[in-house]
């Protein structure tokens, strides 16, 4: 097999789950004996852990559809680095820019879909069509669940979407210690939410929910990314007016997050929109049950009543209901993390999910 060199392109430099997926492609793309590298608008956790593990890291920001400069530069590193293949992981704008700085240094692009576009009014026509047209460049297009693709193809993408799901590695891990160095009691039950603070991923509603389930704590891992702290001030004042914040922790970014799943005894994500969540295969990966909503990919992960819960989105009270229901029965939080691993172990592995993509990458590349 001929070496193959992947230039992954991402959204920002930070940790989210875009990120995390074009990381396991990268250690597998490594693994085989070829290279792979990220370019990122700017510096972020993400990068310096890349960095950290030996990978090529490049600044260029393709973020804004009107500014040729970033496509240019992009054109000139892809052409400098020899690579073979342009993997996007990005939205729109990225997306128009980075196929097209690859159309003009001959590389072919694989776009990965991981949630679908919302497009600012202002913007709407014009950018739809250029992603739209820009699309018919790639060499594939990856959607993270079915779900993904359909919303990409009512949008007007070619009918050619491949769906391959995003994997984990099956993850026995005992408890990391994260009640003792958050200061919740040994024997409080424990919710958690693993994402960027922002009002889709409904940390507002968890807040709320938690109001109606005594003697509950949650722990919030993440950062409020988009409004630099003012959306954490606010879910700080929510629970102060609803007398739960000495119940509530906001933890902050934590490394290898992943690991501290294994401490709760329910994740929740009761998120407006989702692509196919990271977390949430994560969190079946270490037997955890799973209170979540029906939206993007989710239901094709979350079997209701089986591997855990679902709920109708920005519904505090249905989303209480079923926290209530798991809280109250560890029994049915067991036979539920066993079935959550077994799915993810049958359709979620990470080796399936690599091993897909990387074929990819050689048909491409050929």
């Amino acid at each position: 097999m001929p070496h193959v060199r992947v230039a992954h392109l991402l959204i920002s430099g930070d940790v989210a789950g875009g990120q995390l997926i074009a990381l396991q492609l990268a250690r597998a793309t490594r693994d085989r004996s070829d290279e792979a590298l990220f370019v990122a608008p700017a510096r972020g956790p993400f990068v310096e852990r890349a960095e950290a593990e030996g990978f090529e890291a490049h600044l260029v920001d393709v973020g804004r559809l009107h500014r040729a400069t970033g496509a240019r530069t992009l054109g000139r590193l892809l052409r400098d680095r020899r690579v073979d293949v342009l993997h996007t992981h990005t939205l729109a704008a990225a997306n128009v820019l980075g196929r097209l700085a690859a159309r003009r240094a001959a590389v072919p692009v694989v776009s990965h879909l991981h949630i679908e576009n919302h497009f600012r009014s202002a913007t709407r026509p014009v950018l739809r069509r250029a992603d739209n047209a820009s699309a018919r460049l790639c060499a594939a297009l990856i959607a993270v669940s079915e779900d993904t693709s359909r919303a990409y193809e009512r949008q007007g993408y070619p009918p050619r979407i491949e769906v391959v799901y995003n994997g984990v590695e099956l993850d026995g891990a005992s408890p990391a210690g994260l009640r003792g160095r958050l200061g919740i009691p040994d024997d409080a039950p424990l919710v958690g939410e693993v994402g960027r603070l922002c009002d889709v991923k409904g940390q507002r509603e968890l807040i709320e929910a938690l109001a109606k389930v005594p003697s509950a704590h949650a722990v919030f891992v993440g950062v409020d990314l988009e409004r630099g702290g003012a959306y954490q001030r606010e879910l700080e004042r929510t629970a102060e007016r609803l007398g739960v914040r000495d119940r509530v922790v906001f933890a902050g970014r934590i490394e290898d997050a992943g690991r501290l799943l294994a401490d709760l005894d329910v994740l929740a994500l009761p998120s407006w929109t989702e692509g196919l969540p990271l977390v949430v295969l994560e969190a079946m990966a270490r037997r955890r049950a799973v209170v979540a909503t029906p939206v993007g990919g989710t239901p094709e992960v979350v079997v209701d009543g089986v591997t855990g819960l679902l709920v109708p989105p920005r519904d505090p009270n249905a989303l209480a209901d079923a926290l209530r229901r798991l809280l109250a029965d560890a029994p049915l939080r067991a036979r539920m993390g066993d079935a959550g691993y077994e799915r993810v172990q049958a359709r979620f592995s990470a080796d399936a999910m690599t091993g897909r993509v990387l074929a990819i990458y050689d048909a491409v590349a050929r």
